[in-house]
């Protein structure tokens, strides 16, 4: 039971990142100094570049300044995209490109009284299907739809319409001045009798 606690408790090197509207909001302290920051958008895309900014403050003494770096790699990888920042104004900016879908570290380090090696993880999600790409499957669908739309259509009149001409004639011409029977073409009038 207390290997399990000592496996389940946070490292003091890791930072902590909970979401908060539409970035991700990063935090971590120890006695001497703490860090904050955050990383923008909330729910990073793979090949879209997201931004971070990080301050860091400290509890007592002169304002630290500096450098700041940062690592960024898929978690567990050895590739790694690595940057040294400088301050610009009282926080320190940087934009970064995740290239595929999954956890992601990024690695915050500085020295002040000593080396300070903090690792923020967060999850990048994968590309949406392409604007055009989409675009194109919804024209496609329209198209189908409205293909198989007007083909119904054109079943239901044909199918609705007059059927295959039976032969009018009957058996027995109608006497004058009857009507016919339903379904049946009226008679034309029968020709007078010649007189030859």
């Amino acid at each position: 039971m207390v290997a399990t606690t000592t496996v389940a408790a946070p490292a003091n090197d890791q930072i902590r990142v909970e979401r908060r509207g539409n970035v991700l909001e990063l935090r971590w302290s120890d006695a001497e100094e703490r860090l904050q920051g955050t990383i923008h958008p909330a729910m990073p895309r793979e090949g879209e570049p997201i931004s971070v900014s990080l301050h860091v403050g400290n509890f007592e003494g002169p304002e630290f300044d500096g450098p700041l770096t940062l690592t960024f790699h898929p978690a567990g990888s050895p590739e790694q995209q690595t940057k040294t920042l400088t301050r610009d104004g009282v926080n320190w900016h940087t934009e970064l490109v995740p290239d595929g879908p999954g956890p992601w570290d990024l690695e915050v380090r500085y020295r002040r009284t000593h080396l300070k090696v903090l690792t923020a993880r967060f999850v990048v999600s994968s590309t949406p299907i392409p604007r055009g790409v989409g675009w194109g499957l919804v024209l496609v669908g329209a198209g189908a739809a409205l293909a198989f739309g007007v083909r119904n259509v054109l079943r239901r009149v044909k199918s609705s319409g007059p059927g295959p001409l039976a032969p009018t004639t009957s058996p027995h011409p109608p006497a004058p001045g009857t009507a016919p029977e339903p379904g049946e073409a009226p008679a034309p009038p029968a020709d007078p009798a010649s007189r030859q």
